[in-house]
C-alpha cells in the first residue's frame, strides 16, 4: 500500500497529513534541536567561569536537545494517539536478541581491529585505565547511556528525523543527511575545553559521524525503527571509545583507523544494505575485522 502521510511512515496514527506540513515539522525539529543545544552550550561556557558543577549540568542538559525536539515536534504535529503510537514504536523491544548483540559488539570489534592495525604498523598500546576494573566498566556504560549522548539524542536523530526523512527519501540519503546535521550539531564541543571533540580534527570527526550515521540508520531500518538497538550501539560506541581509543597517547592514529573502518562499513551498507533482510540473515554477521556482511 502506498504511503500517503507522514503519520503512516512514523507509525503515529493520524498526524502529519501532507508534504508541506511534513517539511515544516522536519525544519522545526532541526531548529529546536540546535536552538536548545547550542543555546545551552553557550550558557555552559559562561557558567564554567563561576561554577564547574553548574557548567557540567548545563552541558548534560544541552545534550538532550535532539530527543526533546523529537518529543516536542511529534506532540505539536500529531494527535495524542499519534504521539503515543510514535513512542510505542520507538520503545519496541521485541526485535530479536541478535540485533542487540550486534549493536553492542560491533563498536568494540571495529576498535579492536583499529588497535591491531595500529600495533601491526609499529604503534604501542599502553595499559588501559579500565583494565581489571569491571565495576567501573559496567558503571561507565550506564553513565554514558544517561549522560553521554544516547538517551539525549536518539529519540531525535533515529526516532524522529530518520523516519521523517524516509517519508520523502531513501534511507541511504536520509542517513547521510542526518549524519551531516548530527556532525554540525556537535560543532560547539570543538571549542570547549575538556570535551573529546576538542582533541579531534573536525574533518575527521565529520567523516566518522556521517559513516556512523549510515550504520545507525541501517540498524534502525532493519529493527522496525525502534530506538532501543540504536541506543545500545550508541552507548557501546561512546563507552568503548572512552576505554579503548581516547586514553591512548596515539589517539590520532587509532581514531583515524577507526574512522577508515567505519567508512568501509558504511560504503558496504550503502551499496549492499537493502531495505529489509530476511530474519535468518539478521546476524550474518560481524566478522573479526569488524566489517558487516549483508
Amino acid at each position: 500500500m502506498a504511503q500517503t502521510s507522514h503519520s503512516q511512515t512514523l507509525d503515529c496514527g493520524p498526524s502529519l497529513q501532507d508534504r508541506a506540513q511534513l517539511t515544516r515539522a522536519i525544519l522545526a525539529f532541526f531548529a529546536f534541536a540546535f536552538a536548545w543545544s547550542w543555546g545551552l552550550g553557550f550558557a555552559t561556557a559562561q557558567a564554567r567561569a563561576y561554577s564547574e558543577a553548574l557548567g557540567t549540568v548545563l552541558l548534560i542538559a544541552a545534550g538532550l536537545g535532539p530527543s526533546i525536539a523529537g518529543f516536542a515536534v511529534v506532540a505539536l504535529f500529531s494527535t495524542g494517539a499519534g504521539w503515543r503510537a510514535w513512542l510505542v514504536r520507538c520503545l519496541k523491544w521485541r526485535i530479536g536478541w541478535r540485533w542487540y548483540a550486534l549493536a553492542f559488539l560491533a563498536p568494540p570489534a571495529v576498535m579492536l581491529c583499529a588497535l591491531a592495525l595500529h600495533a601491526a604498523l609499529g604503534g604501542t598500546i599502553p595499559a588501559l585505565p579500565a583494565a581489571g576494573q569491571l565495576p567501573l566498566v559496567v558503571a561507565n556504560f550506564g553513565l554514558v547511556l544517561l549522560t553521554g549522548g544516547p538517551l539525549g539524542e536518539e529519540f531525535g536523530w533515529r526516532g524522529y528525523a530518520m523516519p521523517a526523512l524516509t517519508a520523502r527519501l531513501h534511507w541511504r540519503a536520509a542517513s547521510l543527511i542526518v549524519g551531516a546535521v548530527w556532525g554540525l550539531w556537535h560543532l560547539p564541543l570543538f571549542f570547549m575545553a575538556g570535551t573529546p571533540q576538542s582533541q579531534m580534527p573536525i574533518t575527521l570527526f565529520m567523516i566518522n559521524i556521517v559513516a556512523s550515521s549510515v550504520v545507525f540508520g541501517w540498524l534502525s531500518e532493519h529493527t522496525q525503527r525502534s530506538v532501543l538497538p540504536v541506543m545500545v550501539m550508541h552507548t557501546s560506541l561512546n563507552a568503548w571509545a572512552g576505554m579503548l581509543i581516547f586514553p591512548l597517547a596515539a589517539t590520532g592514529a587509532t581514531y583515524a583507523f577507526v574512522t577508515t573502518l567505519l567508512v568501509v562499513i558504511a560504503l558496504v551498507l550503502l551499496i549492499r544494505g537493502g531495505p529489509r533482510l530476511q530474519r535468518s540473515d539478521s546476524f550474518m554477521t560481524i566478522i573479526p575485522t569488524g566489517l558487516l556482511t549483508v
